[in-house]
């Protein structure tokens, strides 16, 4: 599928910051690299769930791969670097999207979690969504307040350390 530059803002932060929103391209990966490389274990941990310790080829090919319509990324790029992405993904087995977020902590608390989130699920009610999924561990509270903040009502379930919430776009 073509580059949607259609989905490209610039975007002023509550702090005057501009940062660049923009779909992943295949030629990301070094960009993705050296933003997974400065994530802190605890941020590592809170997204996937295990501190790991490197960003594989693997991994990141993955990252850098989508289609533009069951699976999309969205970047937040200050100046060279990324700073933030989103991501959603068709899982054709559970049926539903699911969505997923990670801001890098030297930008955590400065708007791009919630910038991201309303993004991306404006681009996936264009796609042709009505609801996305998210899987959050219990502890994570900022990525359940600002969800709520983003979203408003969720459907909420409780599957061990996790914490399964749904909504409607």
């Amino acid at each position: 599928m073509k580059y949607p530059e259609k989905y490209e803002a610039s975007v002023k932060l509550k702090n005057g910051d501009e940062i660049l929103l923009r779909p992943v391209k295949t030629t990301d990966v070094k960009l993705a690299t050296d933003f997974y490389i400065k994530l802190s274990a605890r941020t590592k941990y809170l997204r996937f769930f295990t501190p790991k310790k490197e960003a594989t080829e693997d991994r990141i090919k993955n990252f850098t791969t989508v289609n533009y319509k069951t699976s999309m990324v969205i970047l937040a790029i200050s100046g060279d670097e990324m700073v933030g992405a989103a991501r959603y993904d068709w899982d054709k087995n559970e049926k539903y999207l699911e969505l997923a977020e990670t801001v890098r902590d030297d930008w955590q608390g400065k708007g791009v979690g919630t910038i991201l989130f309303r993004h991306i699920i404006k681009i996936a009610k264009e796609n042709g969504y009505n609801s996305l999924t998210v899987l959050i561990l219990g502890e994570n509270k900022n990525a359940l307040t600002i969800l709520k903040k983003t979203v408003g009502e969720l459907k909420m379930k409780a599957e061990g350390n996790f914490i399964r919430a749904t909504f409607d776009i």
